[in-house]
């Protein structure tokens, strides 16, 4: 597929542009998260994400956390669900308190404009038509006109854990009022080709419908990941692999392996985890310097992939591209 989607495009409330790739805090899986954000906070740069869920409990202080130009703010359902995200590795017992609309509306209302805030909907813990999931934001999103809108889509039936991409491309216009779309990495399919296609799809359906919104992939901070998925139209990632992981040279290693690698071997293992994330902050930002070098170039190798993984993603595309030529 020679024409990917990828593109720079625009959250037009508050005038930035894609993409954006944002490190995400949470204290499911993280019970120290409170700690990591304050040593790390004056690293943010572009974007940073948290959740009304830790705001309201106290694991991250609300005055905190005005560092990054854009804030992303979550809904708390991800902390409130038991299940955790596929970049997953320790599977600890997470035991969520009480969480529900009042509680996330009551921590939203205190967020203050000091700088842009991007608000994503309350995520409700049963399955929603797809109507009814549209209206519920819409009259969320209006109680805080200050703060652009994240739509996270979900999945409308109990039979189903994957998002119905059908329902998504069908109400395509109905989604015309959110500044950004969201979906959660592994609600778009059960493998990475069924997740890409389905990217590819919705972007091209809001492509047809003339609008050119950004796409949001929650859970998703692998980079090459982040590569395909940017190839197929979304624009906005985040996730917190980047607190499980080294991304050395754009690849997810264990932190021992990373210390090892490092010369860091005699040093605390606390201390190698500060350096990592340190270090994975700027990876992330070189990554975002090659996705929008590529889009001014149209250089595959500017991408900076290997000549191996470049052979995948191509490989990945054509499949999308021959998926949706025989449609």
């Amino acid at each position: 597929m020679k024409n990917h989607q990828g593109k720079i495009r625009y959250i037009e409330r508050i005038g930035k542009s894609t993409p954006i790739l944002i490190p995400s805090f949470s204290s499911k899986g993280f019970p120290h998260v409170k700690d990591l954000h304050n040593y790390l906070k004056h690293k943010l740069t572009e974007a940073s994400l948290v959740s009304t869920y830790d705001l309201h409990y106290g694991n991250l202080e609300i005055d905190q956390i005005y560092e990054s130009d854009i804030i992303f703010v979550d809904s708390g359902g991800y902390e409130r669900n038991r299940e955790h995200d596929v970049s997953d590795i320790y599977g600890t017992l997470h035991f969520p308190k009480e969480w529900n609309v009042s509680l996330y509306e009551e921590q939203a209302s205190k967020l203050k404009s000091i700088t842009d805030i991007v608000l994503i909907n309350y995520d409700y813990q049963e399955p929603l038509p797809m109507e009814v999931q549209l209206n519920r934001a819409r009259v969320n999103f209006e109680k805080f006109p200050d703060f652009a809108s994240d739509f996270l889509c979900k999945p409308t039936s109990n039979e189903e854990s994957l998002i119905n991409v059908n329902d998504v491309v069908q109400n395509v216009n109905l989604l015309a009022p959110f500044d950004i779309l969201g979906f959660t990495e592994k609600e778009l399919g059960h493998s990475i080709l069924e997740r890409a296609n389905n990217i590819y799809r919705i972007r091209k359906a809001l492509t047809d419908a003339g609008l050119d919104k950004p796409i949001h992939i929650f859970g998703c901070l692998d980079p090459l990941s982040v590569v395909l998925f940017f190839l197929c139209g979304a624009d906005i990632f985040d996730g917190l692999s980047w607190l499980r992981f080294s991304f050395k040279n754009g690849i997810p290693v264990y932190m021992n392996h990373y210390s090892i690698s490092n010369g860091y071997w005699n040093k605390h293992e606390n201390e190698v985890k500060v350096l990592g994330f340190s270090e994975n902050l700027c990876e992330l930002s070189q990554l975002k310097y090659r996705l929008e070098k590529f889009l001014r170039s149209s250089d595959w190798d500017d991408i900076g992939v290997s000549e191996h993984d470049l052979k995948q993603l191509m490989v990945i595309l054509e499949q999308i591209g021959k998926h949706k030529s025989n449609e």
